[in-house]
């Protein structure tokens, strides 16, 4: 049996970022358990290998949660972005940021993120790798915790196990059995950052098509047209078309709020509106009667997505021009509202973060539970999901700056 101040389950993002936290504040008596054989496997591979490690637009109108969370702005607010850069260079490394505000380590390696952690950390004194964690309960002397090989007491315990977005980073979800071991709820999980899959029709030929788009979220059985919009799904974006749906930036964003059913409408023109398109088509085919209407979306959109817009309207690619008639504002609206039924995600296996969890009302500013004092969380286990772009590793950071902090006032 080992024992310790304060036990961290999770050497993900929010474990490590929690543990050099509470060294800062002077609690050195801590163990790190982490069930894979080494620190910071998922971290060492965001943002293709990059490390979006937060965003310079941050607030906590950029987050989801599906139950009140009251917490949220002042955790973000109290260890920020710049926080981040600052305690990031103390560290000796370098944060900066792309022109649409995504930051990133100079390196450009995410690996290179989790080193730094590491190096600070004084090696591998405080990690016990391999240890994949069974059960853990309150008792008279603080929490016991078993994993497959060790038995732990602490003072403090916190969880940062993650969710069960890339389990072959070691994800299993088993945090969410801790969680509720100590009578804590678990929100409906779903996966987010996502790839959707659509209706394969609605795709073909599309595949492998990268575009800059306007895209929002619409929802069946709202009245119809621009009325069933989502408020404030709008967003821009790369659109990349797959075997069997769409992956890029624009669709991660919404991934988090579409379920089955929904559809994705899609404006190939960023910032056209359908009639602009519609009197220049018309004034193309009146110069060019003859023309093919294949060739008459040339220089307006890619070939293959002109090719499916002519195939939604019925209209042939090697029909005249003259002949198009009164089908021209059809195709033009097919180009600004081209619409994706949605059949579902590429689930947790492909996802990158986890949707749902502990939700924060049921634990105080700090992260500790309001059921067992000296519990703590930190990271993706919370109820808190945030966009495409550095927001879920910003939350990693905060929500385990706000926890050690916790901790430290607690022991």
């Amino acid at each position: 049996m080992q024992r310790c101040d304060v036990l961290i389950v999770g050497g993900g993002a929010a474990g490590l970022f929690c543990a050099l936290r509470l060294a800062d504040l002077g609690v050195s008596n801590y163990l790190l358990l982490e069930r894979n054989d080494r620190v910071g496997k998922k971290l060492s591979a965001t943002g293709n290998g990059q490390a979006n490690v937060s965003n310079i637009h941050m607030g906590p109108e950029h987050y989801f949660s599906q139950t009140e969370a009251p917490q949220l702005a002042k955790i973000l607010g109290d260890f920020d972005e710049k926080c981040l850069a600052e305690y990031f260079a103390s560290l000796g490394g370098i944060l900066i940021s792309d022109d649409v505000g995504r930051v990133y380590p100079a390196s450009r390696q995410a690996s290179s993120v989790t080193d730094l952690f590491r190096f600070a950390l004084g090696g591998g004194d405080v990690f016990r790798l391999g240890e994949k964690v069974l059960s853990a309960e309150r008792r008279q002397n603080g929490f016991v915790v078993r994993s497959e090989k060790e038995e732990y007491v602490a003072r403090a315990l916190v969880l940062a196990c993650g969710g069960k977005a890339s389990p072959h980073f070691g994800a299993d979800g088993g945090g969410y059995a801790l969680a509720k071991a100590f009578g804590h709820t678990v929100t409906p999980l779903a996966p987010a950052i996502v790839r959707l899959k659509t209706e394969p029709a609605a795709i073909r030929g599309l595949k492998g098509i990268r575009c800059d788009c306007n895209v929002v979220l619409v929802r069946p059985g709202k009245p119809g047209g621009k009325d069933s919009v989502f408020a404030n799904t709008l967003t821009r974006g790369d659109v990349l078309f797959t075997e069997n749906g769409v992956s890029g930036d624009a669709a991660f964003r919404l991934s988090s709020r579409v379920r089955e059913g929904d559809e994705l409408a899609i404006n190939f023109l960023p910032g056209t509106a359908a009639e602009k398109v519609a009197r220049l088509l018309a004034a193309k085919a009146e110069r060019y009667p003859r023309m093919r209407a294949e060739d008459l979306l040339r220089g307006i959109v890619h070939s293959a997505v002109g090719r499916a817009a002519l195939r939604r309207c019925n209209i042939s690619p090697e029909e005249r021009a003259e002949k198009i008639g009164a089908k021209l504002a059809q195709l033009a609206h097919s180009l600004t509202w081209y619409t994706l039924p949605v059949t579902g995600t590429d689930g947790f296996a492909n996802a990158q973060v986890t949707r749902g969890g502990v939700p924060l009302s049921e634990l105080n500013d700090c992260l500790m539970s309001r059921k067992t004092a000296g519990l703590f969380f930190a990271g993706e286990i919370l109820d808190v999901d945030g966009e495409c772009g550095g927001y879920n590793l910003q939350w990693a950071f905060s929500s385990a700056a706000a926890a050690a902090k916790g901790v430290a006032e607690w022991l």
